[in-house]
């Protein structure tokens, strides 16, 4: 063998021991899923809102059960033509195998347009080279930015037109329900214009995390309106939007209440303020039954939890707080009316 060829064995000896010994920063060195990602509303109606993008992930294995380090997240939101309108480099901290990760993005919405549908994506790299050869694994999930709630506006105020104008014709059915329904449409629109819905969701987090933690299960705030809790696999985020949040319901409440031909003024706001904080503990509650469902059992009874269980929990709760507050007090009257020969 002349001394070329040596040279040429050699060199490719060098290179299989080196590829060896530096296998971690090669490709398929490290395995690892993302277990969620999410927004922490489906959708998004005002300019300059926050959007809070929560992400959470587990390291599966890697080279001689070596500790993943310097690992980055790659988040791009993208609209409907592929077209990158917000990114970001997240690097983690350092992971061991079977550990845990959890992190979120807070961005706003300045640059999307009026209306649309969105694409989150969150690409996990081993290290800073964001190239396919250091993939570890990729995720995405959708919202869509809506037009602020205008229209609502708009049909909160033809309502109210049409409640004054039953409420001079005497038609007292048409009057309590329409203009109960001006009502909530006002309600709602007053908080989503106003961005108190993002003020009142994250008390209604930081109630939850406070709450969760006092019966003994770890939780942690996230700005502006999620919190962090465990479960079987490591840790989950529970995001309250608007529709979790109460508002819409504790709005029918003082729209139905409000209307009501029955009580005083007075009587009306007492039970209005009895009635929203009633509702608020209730959501209180169903939200706490889901956590605990999936804190036990794992991410894979969220649907269950949230979609059945919690919905039954708070329906009945709201059930029992109608009938207090509404129904029996309507048939004590109608009661006494039949006594006293009004009807």
């Amino acid at each position: 063998m002349n001394y070329s060829n040596k040279l040429v064995i050699t060199a490719l000896l060098a290179v299989v021991v080196t590829f060896i010994i530096t296998g971690p920063a090669f490709a398929g060195s490290y395995s690892g899923t993302i277990n969620s990602l999410s927004p922490d509303k489906a959708d998004y109606p005002n300019p300059g809102e926050t959007i809070t993008i929560s992400c959470t992930g587990t390291y599966t294995n890697g080279p001689s059960t070596k500790p993943l380090e310097g690992s980055q997240i790659v988040y791009e939101i993208t609209d409907l033509s592929g077209t990158v309108i917000s990114t970001t480099t997240h690097t983690l901290g350092s992971l061991n195998q079977g550990s845990s990760f959890s992190d979120t993005w807070v961005t706003t919405n300045t640059n999307f347009p009026t209306e649309g549908t969105y694409t989150i994506t969150a690409t996990w790299y081993e290290d800073s080279n964001h190239v396919p050869g250091h993939l570890i694994t990729t995720r995405s999930t959708s919202f869509t930015s809506i037009p602020a709630p205008w229209l609502i506006v708009a049909i909160a105020g033809v309502m109210m037109a049409l409640a004054g104008f039953a409420h001079r014709k005497k038609w007292w059915l048409t009057y309590y329900l329409v203009g109960s329904v001006a009502v909530v449409a006002s309600i709602m629109s007053f908080f989503i214009i106003t961005g108190y819905d993002t003020y009142v969701m994250g008390i209604e987090a930081q109630s939850m995390s406070y709450v969760a933690s006092l019966l003994g299960m770890p939780s942690q705030f996230l700005t502006p309106n999620a919190f962090l809790f465990p479960d079987p696999t490591g840790w989950s985020i529970f995001a309250i939007g608007l529709e979790c949040s109460s508002i819409i319901e504790i709005s029918v409440f003082v729209a139905l209440l409000l209307f009501y031909p029955s009580y005083s003024w007075k009587t009306k706001l007492k039970y209005a303020s009895i009635g929203a904080v009633a509702t608020y503990l209730a959501n209180i509650i169903r939200i706490l039954s889901i956590v605990t469902i999936v804190a036990v059992f794992g991410k894979t009874s969220v649907y269950l939890a949230h979609a059945v269980i919690g919905k039954l929990i708070f329906f009945v709760l709201i059930i029992i707080l109608y009938w207090y507050l509404l129904t029996k007090p309507t048939m004590s009257k109608v009661r006494e009316n039949i006594k006293s020969g009004k009807f």
